[in-house]
């Protein structure tokens, strides 16, 4: 894919607002990505859910909870519970965790430059460090057979 050209801040709001409306841009767009490759899928709109979206694999009479992460640099992370943004305290206890299977089941990142997904079961990740090189994760790099993979292993 070409580079994406839609990362402006075309109405000059301030960073911290643009930054979550470009989340919530990508998290919708990994969602339309779900469904052009013939899965239904929905958003769940729960703010801070441990999963952002339901794809139903019906044929299998499935439901896969999809935690919906963003990169835009070239590695991706494994953890949830941390924001960089203004409104968490920085006095604050931490709250990360690195994702598991009682937060969702698999993890689909996007990368806000050019839209790409990376479709990840999240019993892979278990033993992985926190965050990993998108260089080492091409076997995950728009692999939409892993859907209907975990289907059948669920």
């Amino acid at each position: 894919m070409e580079e994406n050209n839609w990362i402006i801040n075309l109405t000059w709001i301030d960073s911290w607002i643009f930054r979550t409306m470009n989340w919530n841009a990508d998290e919708m767009i990994a969602v339309w990505r779900v469904i052009k490759a013939w899965f239904p899928c929905s958003r769940v709109d729960v703010t801070n859910a441990k999963y952002d979206a339901i794809v139903d694999i019906w044929w299998a009479k499935k439901l896969l909870r999809i935690q919906i992460k963003w990169t835009w640099n070239n590695s991706i992370n494994f953890t949830g519970g941390t924001r960089s943004w203004q409104q968490i305290s920085r006095e604050a206890e931490s709250r990360k965790y690195k994702y598991s299977e009682k937060d969702c089941d698999l993890i689909i990142w996007i990368n806000t430059n050019n839209w790409e997904c990376y479709i990840i079961p999240i019993n892979e990740i278990k033993d992985w460090w926190d965050s990993k090189s998108l260089m080492k994760l091409q076997k995950y790099k728009e692999n939409w057979q892993i859907l209907i993979d975990m289907a059948k292993d669920k």
